[in-house]
Parts: structure tokens; sequence; C-alpha cells
């Protein structure tokens, strides 16, 4: 069931396969679930899938959110590579 969250101007969806991106999400659930600047960031799933949302009052603020977004999963992937 979604969340009830604000109603942004500018939202983006980013879908996630489960069984390819638990590992990242489980890393980083305590930022998403945050607001990232002017954004508001959460995640959803279903059987399958996370849904990872973000909502931004303007497309600068949007853009801003999606490159901190990026950014973690870039760190979370590079730290499980050195893992191995």
């Amino acid at each position: 069931m979604p969340k009830k969250v604000p109603n942004y101007p500018f939202r983006v969806k980013i879908s996630l396969e489960k069984g390819s991106f638990m590992t990242h999400i489980l890393a980083i659930k305590p930022d998403i679930e945050t607001s990232v600047g002017r954004s508001r960031t959460w995640i959803e799933e279903d059987e399958s899938s996370f849904y990872v949302y973000i909502g931004s009052p303007d497309t600068v603020a949007l853009r801003a959110a999606i490159g901190s977004i990026t950014r973690w999963f870039k760190v979370v992937n590079d730290v499980l590579e050195v893992l191995g």
C-alpha cells in the first residue's frame, strides 16, 4: 500500500529488481527514506521489485536528488566490488 506523501510537481520513479538490488537498497534505505535537500525520497516494494520515488518542488532540486541517490548506489556498488 503506498505511503501518504506530499504532492510534488516533479516526481521520478525508479524501478529496481529485488534479486539484483536487495543489498544496495538495504545499505542505503535509511538515507533514502529522508529528505534530500528540498526533495523527498521514499521506497515502496512489491514481490519482485523496489520502487524508489523522488518528489521535488522544482527541476533543480530533482536533479540534485537524483545525483545524490546515484552516488549512494555507486558507493555501495564500489564497496561490494572491493569485498568481492
